[in-house]
């Protein structure tokens, strides 16, 4: 597992408001704008529920490093895995 710094939550602050713009889908033909928000909330509903049935762990993965931790092969380099999280929370990974 590698930790990143390079996934940040973005804001939207007024800077970035042209971007936005710029980014969102046209108007259908034949559609009005209130149409077509309702079919942009319709299919974000549709990939919310899609995203809520999928499982929170994933649970194949962890069986899978449980058994291997249980055989030993695994192996786990103690001084690396304290430099890199020094590193992380210094701000020096850049």
């Amino acid at each position: 597992m590698e930790i990143s710094r390079h996934l940040k939550p973005s804001l939207n602050l007024p800077s970035e408001a042209p971007a936005q713009v710029g980014s969102a889908r046209p108007v259908q033909p034949g559609k009005t704008s209130r149409e077509a928000i309702g079919s942009e909330a319709l299919h974000l509903e549709k990939l919310q529920t899609a995203l809520s049935q999928l499982p929170d762990v994933d649970e194949d993965k962890i069986a899978t490093l449980k058994l291997a931790m249980a055989r030993g092969e695994l192996s786990l380099d103690v001084a690396a895995l304290a430099a890199s999280i020094y590193t992380y929370h210094s701000g020096n990974d850049a």
